[in-house]
């Protein structure tokens, strides 16, 4: 027998804003025209405006059949159709005085991840948010996707038991030379493969099992000024220990993949972007005792509408109910800095040769 879908996953709705919203979108690369398509699918959503220092990307957007008006100058986009959020889809180093200059003007703001290119903007990003008494969040989005949000939910209702230790990975087929823009620019992006694609599964970890209070990692670069490979051990506050390994220059990944193995005293879980698969040792939480082996088909959809998946749906949506009084969603700002300081600490320590370091904060 299958366990009850409240046993799988929290995912059993589909978010939505409690009241109409007016939203912006700045930076019009790949991410922001992902969530601008996403944004005029939403119920209650009024896109009123995007904004990119290019203006052939405004062009583009338009010619995707979005109409909302297009400003080069942000600032200028915030005066003329004050929105209540505004979502930043720029390179890392643009996030803090964009984000800041919305908050500013009275919008909530969502940044695509990770905060911003280094430790202090991002802090600097939170406090003033906090300051103002605006919601704000970050794009991990992974904990939206409905099998790692199902994989949370085991942990979280204490189906494992007690962790005893963790081991994941990242990987991606990107990079294979030398390669130019902002991404691979530490001065604008603030790293390499941590910072642009595994702060996604350093999120997904801290979600799980809870942040870690230190660290130590060694990196390869093999092609420019940022890091390609990096390899890490972190330690919880309670003492387990969780393996962290990322590539984006790993043969045979077209599209990035995750794998989150968990050994606790009750059983053992394995969760992929394909499958999750459960071990226990006797039945618990409407799991029932043996291997349970999941799939996306077998877990609720409640997303409305999909691109690359369910999550920027979902993510999206359950920001905006946020804004308009709803729950703050998992990836908050708060939540999202804690993550930036686990990308500093994991780059204090490389740059040391794989010392140990506190994660600070």
């Amino acid at each position: 027998m299958s366990p009850p879908a409240t046993a799988l996953t929290a995912l059993l709705e589909t978010p939505r804003p409690l009241r109409p919203v007016r939203v912006a979108v700045v930076g019009l690369g790949k991410m922001g025209v992902a969530h601008t398509a996403v944004l005029a699918m939403i119920p209650e959503v009024e896109l009123v405006g995007l904004s990119d220092h290019h203006a052939p990307l405004g062009r583009s957007v338009r010619g995707l059949g979005h109409r909302a008006p297009f400003f080069a100058n942000p600032a200028k986009m915030l005066e003329k159709t004050k929105p209540e959020a505004v979502f930043v889809c720029t390179q890392q180093d643009a996030h803090l005085p964009i984000a800041r200059m919305a908050l500013e003007a009275g919008a909530a703001v969502f940044v695509e991840k990770p905060l911003a290119h280094t430790l202090a903007d991002a802090e600097t990003l939170v406090a003033t948010a906090a300051r103002l008494g605006r919601p704000a969040a970050c794009g991990y989005n992974l904990a939206f996707v409905p099998i790692f949000a199902a994989a949370h939910h085991v942990v979280a209702g204490g189906v494992l038991g007690a962790i005893r230790q963790a081991r994941a990975s990242m990987y991606l087929s990107q990079t294979f030379g030398p390669r130019k823009g902002w991404m691979y620019d530490p001065a604008r992006s603030g790293g390499g493969v941590v910072a642009n694609v595994s702060s996604h599964l350093l999120f997904l970890l801290q979600w799980m099992l809870g942040a870690p209070i230190e660290a130590r990692a060694t990196w390869t670069r093999f092609y420019g000024e940022v890091e390609d490979e990096l390899h890490a051990m972190m330690r919880l506050a309670d003492g387990v220990e969780v393996g962290f390994d990322s590539s984006w220059s790993m043969p045979g990944y077209p599209y990035s993949a995750v794998v989150i193995e968990i050994e606790a005293s009750r059983g053992k879980l394995l969760v992929s972007n394909d499958a999750l698969e459960l071990e226990l040792a006797f039945a618990g939480e409407g799991w029932p005792a043996g291997v349970t082996r999941l799939q996306e088909a077998d877990l609720p959809q409640p997303a409305r509408f999909d691109v690359n998946g369910e999550s920027y749906y979902l993510e999206d949506a359950a920001f905006l109910r946020w804004v308009t009084g709803g729950p703050e969603p998992p990836n908050g700002a708060v939540a999202a800095l804690s993550v930036q300081r686990v990308i500093d600490a994991l780059y204090r320590s490389a740059r040391e040769n794989g010392a140990t370091v506190q994660v600070t904060g």
